[in-house]
């Protein structure tokens, strides 16, 4: 493995864990709507802390997509810009591991942290509901039951269709050297 296959293979998997990260910070912003509208108005007597707080949520969306394209689908672009295979003394690492097995590991590792992160949280709030014994619509937890069931869902699908998650990312990879080299 040369030092740049290295870099690729790191930088993919610092991405799509920092992507997947997005799914439990978007929802506290979601959360935090009403809070920070209510807020705002109380002080100014607007609905300026509303606007304030979708252009903060639009942002953050940006930002996660921005990372998403350049540490994922941009790795080439990325590495040459920061000059990460350049002031190494050996040319090659020897690993006799393809990169679609590395990164296939690292969809697994990743899926099965988050489902260890959002099951416990979806016992949790199923045993809450239970216990207050209140309708779904009225709930104030019934989100978080609903975010936290989509959260197990996804970890439990990396975990178990990683091969489709790296056939996506090498396809998309393919398409952009090809772009690259004008073919």
């Amino acid at each position: 493995m040369t030092i740049r296959t290295f870099w690729t293979i790191f930088i993919k998997i610092l991405g799509i864990s920092l992507v997947l990260s997005s799914l439990t910070v978007i929802p506290q912003f979601l959360t935090a709507l009403p809070l920070f509208g209510q807020t705002i108005n109380d002080i100014n007597g607007n609905f300026h802390g509303v606007g304030l707080f979708l252009i903060l949520l639009l942002l953050t969306i940006a930002l996660y997509i921005l990372v998403l394209w350049l540490f994922v689908f941009k790795t080439a672009w990325l590495i040459d810009k920061l000059h990460l295979d350049r002031g190494f003394t050996e040319e090659k690492i020897e690993l006799n591991i393809k990169q679609s097995t590395i990164l296939s590991i690292a969809v697994i590792v990743v899926g099965g942290l988050i489902l260890v992160d959002s099951f416990p949280m979806l016992c949790r709030q199923i045993f809450v509901f239970i216990q207050e014994k209140n309708m779904f619509r009225e709930a104030p937890n019934s989100g978080w039951i609903i975010f936290h069931l989509v959260k197990t869902i996804i970890g439990y699908q990396l975990m178990t269709n990683s091969k489709l998650v790296i056939k996506f990312i090498d396809k998309e990879t393919e398409k952009q050297i090809d772009n690259e080299n004008g073919l």
